[in-house]
């Protein structure tokens, strides 16, 4: 019975610990550059944070000294850490539901028959010269019997497992949070005059 309730349990158990390495994973392979020198680095060592680079133009936010001429254009480029773009697998086991049902008949089926039956016979003279008789008794005796049984087992096992995002853990939001206040232009081109 404590394989039976156990092993499911073990089984959510053993998931969700595969579910937190992928995540842990994840951040590590594409939040993370190789580390600058992986013969000197242990297993767990990351280089830099992986960024990318946008660039884009916007209007200028420079006064413009004539009000007839159309705003002039600026170069913005930016880079963004990776992990701060992309969504972080964060799965979680919510709720693991077993429902075991057993039902007991137990299917055996076993039969026994058996039979016995016996004779006998008794012969009697009595008396003597004119006064004489003879007495037979005869009988016989007989039994039959029969026995019975079955025995069967049947057993039904559902397991549930849910597992849901509940989105990322809070530490995690709050490096994240500290990534995306950083980003800022690296550089912005001013416009040709």
């Amino acid at each position: 019975m404590g394989d039976l309730i156990g092993g499911p349990l073990m089984a959510a158990c053993d998931a969700q610990v595969r579910l937190a390495t992928a995540t842990a994973n994840f951040i590590k392979v594409v939040g993370f550059n190789p580390p600058a020198d992986p013969s000197k680095a242990d297993a767990n060592a990351v280089g830099d944070v992986r960024t990318v680079s946008f660039k884009f133009n916007r209007p200028s936010t420079a006064v413009a000294t004539d009000p007839n001429t159309a705003p002039s254009m600026e170069t913005v480029e930016l880079e963004v850490p990776l992990l701060a773009v992309v969504k972080i697998p964060s799965l979680a086991i919510n709720t693991v539901d077993i429902t075991f049902n057993m039902e007991v008949k137990n299917s055996e089926t076993t039969t026994e028959k058996s039979a016995s039956e016996a004779k006998g016979e008794l012969e009697a003279k009595f008396g003597w010269g004119p006064v004489s008789g003879s007495v037979k008794i005869s009988g016989s005796v007989s039994s039959s019997k029969e026995t019975q049984r079955q025995t069967d087992s049947s057993a039904k096992y559902t397991v549930i497992v849910k597992a849901e995002d509940k989105g990322m853990p809070e530490g995690l939001a709050r490096v994240l949070d500290m990534m995306n206040q950083s980003i800022a232009p690296k550089t912005i081109t001013p416009p040709k005059t």
